[in-house]
């Protein structure tokens, strides 16, 4: 019985330690929001180049 509860255990800590992961390494290949902001006005820029001619 002690060994079904080690598994256990063990089990359910590797399941959260990997949803810990998952979640601190979901945004890692995002930009900061700095550079969104000034890829956004650049777009604006080059669409109203376009237009213009």
């Amino acid at each position: 019985m002690l060994k079904v509860i080690i598994i256990i255990i063990l089990v359910v800590g590797a399941i959260v330690g990997g949803l810990l992961t998952l979640r601190s390494s979901g945004r890692a290949g995002m930009p900061s929001e700095d550079v969104l902001k000034r890829a956004a006005k650049r777009a604006r820029e080059l669409d109203a180049a376009d237009e213009d001619k």
